[in-house]
């Protein structure tokens, strides 16, 4: 039997009120204190943490020391502990580059600051505020123009042809200044247009924009050097004055894999093939031509790249087809390209394993771009490469990529923005032009390389009607260069050289042809080498107007020497005194200023110098001595021999005269038995210097 359920009562509207409330309910809330004093912690008692004493420890008459700040709890005070020692350590480490990577007498000045006490963050900020000084009095060198060495006009021969480069901004700026030494500050702030800029000051003084740059550790992609002010100026040096003519690799997608710290588009390898190809332009060290020092960080960087290509090249990623390219480069410019064209044989191999050179319709949008980029670049340095060794193209065909219109797909190409002394904001160099324009030209170039080679210095002499077709070809080419590139606009090197290596080629085809005494009804092969070569030299003469010769510039000694070169040749048929002979001695002066100056920064150079400066009459070595600063050594020979590997023809446009050998390798060691059978048989009286170009010996 069930018991009924007891009804609950209602709720009572007015429940009655509590009146005594317990001690603790009364109690005020404790504040909490952010940290407190050692001695409370220690007791672990409750701590009030008044300063510079608690009252607990005044109750118990104890010391009372803090280790925080006011504010500050004991996890921040550890972290802030944590992030001091390792601004403390990174001092060292900087400290430790800086004496690895100066000179010898800076090094005894930064140990003698450290003996007498100071401190080594102030000494490291110093040294870094101190090269940023130098940077600012010492890079701009804000003249309107360079003047030349020997004579200081225009020669008249070079304005008999039609020549477009005696109407250009560029000549036009540094000809009516020319008789101002420096551009005032106050000319430079009063400029409201900042591209005007370019055609008042030299390259060099620009300053790369990019806050990524200046934000990121970049010696945690390197074990070379740990300072990171000299690591981040090697990478302005990479993207102002290398990248420009040879972008290996996407810079953006690069420069922020970088900064993230992932190694899709950026890694070891890459870093330091970029940072040995960038120490040749690092102007504060004298000795970074000389890449076989082990002291040198050139030749660090070079080794531990090519370390970690050995490492990497079973398991490609296109990282190591990019390093693999720059190795090549930087190895040619060191005099041993024949044996880093293996670099260039594998880069090519690994490329087409990974589709590089074709596209793949399940590619990413990130991939498109950095294949794209790479599959051209690997391209146009192939056809520059094998076109100036006279070697059969590596690659008979462009890559299957088409290349976009810069203004529909800018971020194929990416932008280099630099900013002038005194400017208010950046400028672009025009990147996605400059490389749209070279990749059509050298299409061109390697199938003209293609018809003239096919096998080593095997030359085949192309018909006269199918040189003609080419120079239609190159002349549309030139026709449709964007307005930043037009002779017209023309102002920074990379846009120089453009039009430089237009005229090389045109040489090139047509060269052949002046010594059998063609005619053609639609163009005189004499007429257009004449005038190539006569706008060649007024490109080069506004270079160096413009620009001078002493920054880094890896592309620029070929032009250099061929012009040298030719004018040892045309000097041979001149009278001597005439008003032209003098002109073609200013040229041989300039030229020699331009491969000693460039020497500086990269071997071959230097090589190149040496040879030109033995083929000149003793009268012009005088000259040449008198205006530059030659270091002579007699070890500079035998090193010559010991370093050079070389496959490089030189001081020849074409190969018109066939069967000769020509190559660096083969000059010098020539030259070398040349002077032991001089040196032997000459007689006090004689001197060893060669009077007139050498006669190359045939195979």
């Amino acid at each position: 039997m069930s018991h009924p359920l007891r009804p609950l009562l209602p709720n009572s509207p007015n429940p009655p009120r509590v009146e005594g409330l317990s001690q603790t309910q009364h109690r005020a809330k404790r504040v909490a204190t952010p940290a407190a004093c050692e001695a409370c912690r220690k007791r672990k008692s409750k701590c009030t943490a008044e300063r510079p004493r608690c009252s607990v420890c005044i109750e118990r008459q104890t010391p009372c020391e803090y280790t925080t700040l006011p504010t500050e709890t004991h996890l921040r005070a550890q972290k802030r502990k944590l992030t001091n020692l390792e601004i403390k350590c990174q001092a060292y480490e900087d400290l430790l580059g800086i004496m690895r990577s100066r000179p010898d007498d800076e090094t005894a000045q930064v140990l003698q600051r450290l003996r007498v006490g100071e401190d080594v963050q102030t000494v490291v900020k110093a040294i870094q505020d101190g090269d940023l000084l130098l940077q600012l009095s010492l890079k701009p060198e804000l003249r309107f123009r360079y003047e030349f060495p020997y004579i200081r006009q225009m020669p008249d021969h070079l304005n008999q042809w039609h020549n477009p480069y005696f109407q250009t901004t560029l000549y036009e700026k540094t000809g009516v200044l020319s008789s101002q030494s420096l551009v005032s500050l106050k000319t430079l702030r009063d400029i409201e247009d900042e591209s005007q800029k370019m055609y008042l000051v030299p390259y060099h003084a620009t300053e790369l924009v990019d806050s990524r740059i200046s934000s990121m550790s970049v010696s945690g992609w390197t074990t070379v050097s740990s300072d990171n002010h000299m690591l981040r100026v090697l990478l302005q040096v990479y993207f102002v004055f290398e990248f420009p003519f040879h972008p290996y690799f996407h810079k953006d997608l690069f420069l922020e894999d970088m900064l993230a710290g992932s190694k899709r588009f950026c890694s070891p390898l890459l870093v330091n093939a970029v940072l040995g190809a960038a120490w040749h332009g690092y102007s504060k060290m004298k000795s970074r031509a000389e890449y076989w020092l082990p002291d040198n960080l050139g030749y660090r960087f070079l080794a531990e790249s090519r370390r970690l290509f050995e490492l990497e090249q079973t398991h490609p990623t296109i990282t190591t087809v990019q390093a693999a390219a720059i190795i090549n480069l930087t190895c040619n410019l060191n005099g041993i390209d024949e044996i880093s064209w293996m670099y260039t044989y594998k880069s090519l191999e690994m490329a087409k394993s990974m589709s590089v050179f074709s596209p793949n319709p399940n590619e990413t949008r990130e991939w498109q771009l950095v294949a794209g980029t790479t599959a051209w670049c690997l391209f146009n340095w192939q056809a520059l490469a094998t076109f100036h060794t006279f070697q059969p193209p590596l690659i008979g065909d462009p890559p299957a990529r088409p290349l976009p219109d810069v203004d529909d797909a800018p971020a194929f190409f990416g932008e280099i923005w630099v900013k002038y002394p005194h400017g208010r904001e950046p400028i672009p160099v025009f990147n996605g032009l400059v490389f749209r324009a070279i990749s059509q030209f050298r299409v061109i170039m390697n199938e003209v390389t293609k018809q003239s080679f096919s096998h080593p210095r095997g030359f085949n002499r192309m018909p006269l009607r199918a040189a003609l077709e080419y120079r239609s070809r190159l002349l549309a080419w030139y026709g449709n260069l964007p307005e930043p590139l037009q002779a017209r606009s023309i102002a920074l090197p990379s846009h120089l050289k453009i039009h430089m290596y237009y005229h090389i080629l045109l040489i090139n085809l047509f060269e052949p042809f002046t010594q059998m005494g063609y005619v053609h009804a639609e163009a005189n092969p004499s007429t257009i080498v004449s005038h190539s070569k006569a706008c060649l030299e007024t490109l080069m003469r506004i270079y160096y107007l413009r620009h001078g010769f002493e920054s880094l510039d890896n592309t620029l000694v070929h032009p250099l020497h061929l012009l040298g070169f030719s004018a040892l040749r045309d000097i041979s048929s001149v009278e001597k005194g005439s008003s032209t002979y003098e002109a073609i001695r200013s040229t041989l002066v300039l030229c020699a200023k331009g491969l000693w100056e460039q020497g500086r920064n990269h071997y071959v150079a230097e090589v190149v110098f040496r040879l030109f400066k033995h083929c000149l009459s003793i009268d012009d070595v005088l000259l040449v001595e008198e205006i530059i600063e030659v270091e002579e050594s007699d070890s500079r020979l035998g090193h010559m021999v010991q370093e050079i590997r070389s496959l490089w023809p030189i001081g020849i446009f074409s190969m018109a005269d066939e069967g000769g050998d020509r190559t660096l390798n083969h000059f010098i060691r020539w030259w070398d038995q040349h002077m032991q059978d001089r040196a032997q048989d000459s007689t006090p009286e004689q001197d060893l210097t060669s009077t007139t170009l050498p006669t190359y010996p045939q195979r």
